[in-house]
């Protein structure tokens, strides 16, 4: 019963990551449209993602131990990216909030791309 409990967990963070990385998506592709890169929208969206990437996080610490090192990168990223969003002033032009938001954004995809490796990875 505990092994299908876990797979049904497992297959529940996929989804969240799976969300996420549609979000990630979004979020790139508006970067690259005209009318559309609103400093509001960006730290907000970037704010969003940290914050759910740090609750799946602390679902895998349970299945996959708080000491993995891919856990332990993306938590330590996680943190980072959330601090950057937090200090960007909405009153900063989209222009120059672009290149922060376009390296978190960067970083949230590669660190999706790990943590859907990590699931298909037995436990450590």
């Amino acid at each position: 019963m505990a092994e299908e409990d876990l797979a049904l967990k497992e297959a529940y963070l996929e989804g969240r990551l799976l969300g996420l990385n549609e979000l990630i998506g979004i979020l790139r592709d508006s970067m690259d449209e005209e009318g559309s890169t609103q400093t509001t929208i960006f730290k907000s969206v970037v704010a969003h993602i940290s914050s759910e990437m740090q609750e799946i996080l602390d679902e895998l610490k349970v299945a996959h131990g708080a000491s993995h090192p891919v856990i332990k990168e993306a938590s330590v990223a996680v943190k980072a990216m959330a601090k950057e969003a937090a200090r960007i002033p909405e009153s900063k032009p989209a222009a120059e909030v672009a290149p922060i938001v376009r390296k978190n954004v960067e970083i949230a995809d590669d660190l999706m791309k790990n943590l859907m490796a990590l699931k298909e990875k037995p436990k450590a």
